[in-house]
């Protein structure tokens, strides 16, 4: 800095300070027009598409970049849908499972190499080939061998009382067989009923005919399995656990694993396609698609797993992120009947073809999507209190007006996530 006046400099350092307000002042005017265009195309979306209300959210590793809500929590009480109104997610849930999984590693419970019948208080055996152990990994992986037998899981369903029983909806779930029983109101003694031989629900059709990891099959009861035991392990119940490890410290002070037990004043009414009313209820079997949580929460949550990935996450070690979100078929663990465009897993983190990371979710009533983008570096999640697909079939303008939400929020989420 020779032969430079100290007055030159801080002309220098000046401008230079108010080259970078600009500049900062720009990325957010920018930042405000497109989330006021993102607002005003979504508003369009929601009045041409019928969905009774709906969230968003766009995020990174530091910030929630956008959240907004539309439409309805209630139709005929008029209560507005918020980034703040719960519901079910269906099951996104099951990424919580995935993290509390790597959580239960790091605290040494055991591997995702463990016999899953060397914590069981009773013995699992896959009747087709007995002398196969069913492990942690393919839990997770869905390629254990356990299947979800529709007549049994529907037993998994629970009715918040008081019952609503002239809601016609309730009629005709309970005529289809949708409902617990008594014996059937813990997660471990559904499991015991369903996957020990002795058990009530016990039957051949609730394995596939393959190997474990030979083959992949979707799997709810699975998908519990692995939750309850961590329960098992931990000495203390699935929801607690999460509730200690992942949803304090991430400050998701309104998220419960049940309906029943949600903020009533902030729950919002489920929709079939034709906007008929559920009856509330929870699940027997809640860890693979009973959390109830917001927009805003799940947000923290999404955040968390971008920074995760980018090794600053908070829930987990940067190496239990690593192993959480890397493949985990290769050309060395192939199973068969691999989904072309979800052609891998994680930790029960759904690997989309186009590379996005994450999960849907889908039950009576219910829609939900939330992915990110490793190489993009941003998230995004929609939540509607109504499904695409139920009682009534595929409603294709749902559908239709789904992906228009989707493809709307992925258009304006690059203006919104600054460039580092």
């Amino acid at each position: 800095m020779k032969g430079i006046h100290q007055g030159s400099v801080e002309k220098i350092v000046g401008k230079l300070f108010l080259l970078l307000l600009f500049i900062c002042n720009a990325d957010r005017v920018r930042g405000q027009l497109a989330a006021d265009s993102l607002t005003a195309a979504l508003t369009t979306q929601y009045q041409q598409n019928g969905f009774p209300g709906f969230s968003v959210s766009i995020v990174n590793s530091d910030s929630i970049l956008y959240e907004h809500a539309f439409g309805f929590a209630d139709l005929e009480k008029n209560i507005p849908y918020t980034t703040t109104t719960v519901q079910p997610i269906a099951s996104i849930s099951k990424l919580f499972i995935g993290m509390a999984v790597m959580k239960a590693i790091e605290q040494g419970l055991f591997t995702l190499d463990t016999d899953i019948n060397s914590i069981l208080p009773f013995k699992v055996q896959h009747p087709y080939t007995p002398k196969i152990p069913i492990t942690l990994k393919q839990l997770v992986t869905h390629t254990s061998g356990i299947t979800d037998n529709p007549a049994a899981y529907k037993k998994t369903y629970l009715y918040n009382p008081p019952l609503q029983e002239d809601n016609p909806i309730y009629s005709l779930l309970k005529s289809k067989g949708y409902g617990a029983k008594g014996q059937d109101t813990t997660l471990g003694a559904f499991l015991q009923d369903y996957l020990s031989a002795s058990g009530t629900y016990y039957s051949n059709n609730n394995f596939d005919k393959a190997a474990p990891g030979k083959r992949y099959e979707y799997s709810n009861i699975g998908s519990d399995l692995a939750a309850w035991l961590i329960e098992l392990k931990s000495g203390i119940s699935f929801a607690q656990y999460t509730q200690q490890y992942i949803l304090q410290p991430l400050q998701m002070t309104h998220t419960t694993w049940s309906t029943a037990t949600a903020d009533q004043a902030k729950l919002a009414t489920l929709y079939t396609g034709l906007k008929v009313p559920y009856p509330t209820y929870s699940s027997v079997m809640y860890p693979d698609g009973g959390l109830t949580t917001s927009c805003h929460e799940l947000s923290l949550f999404l955040k968390e797993n971008i920074a995760g990935r980018e090794g600053k996450g908070k829930i987990l070690t940067a190496a239990s992120y690593a192993t959480m979100l890397q493949p985990a078929f290769s050309t060395a663990y192939n199973p068969k009947n691999i989904d072309p465009g979800e052609p891998n897993i994680g930790v029960f983190y759904a690997m989309k073809k186009n590379g996005i990371i994450g999960h849907s979710g889908s039950d009576g009533g219910v829609t939900a999507f939330l992915f990110f983008s490793p190489t993009k570096g941003y998230g995004m999640l929609l939540i509607t209190n109504t499904e695409l697909e139920g009682l009534n079939g595929v409603n294709k303008k749902l559908l239709t007006g789904f992906e228009k939400i989707w493809g709307t929020m992925s258009h304006y989420a690059g203006k919104l996530h600054p460039v580092k």
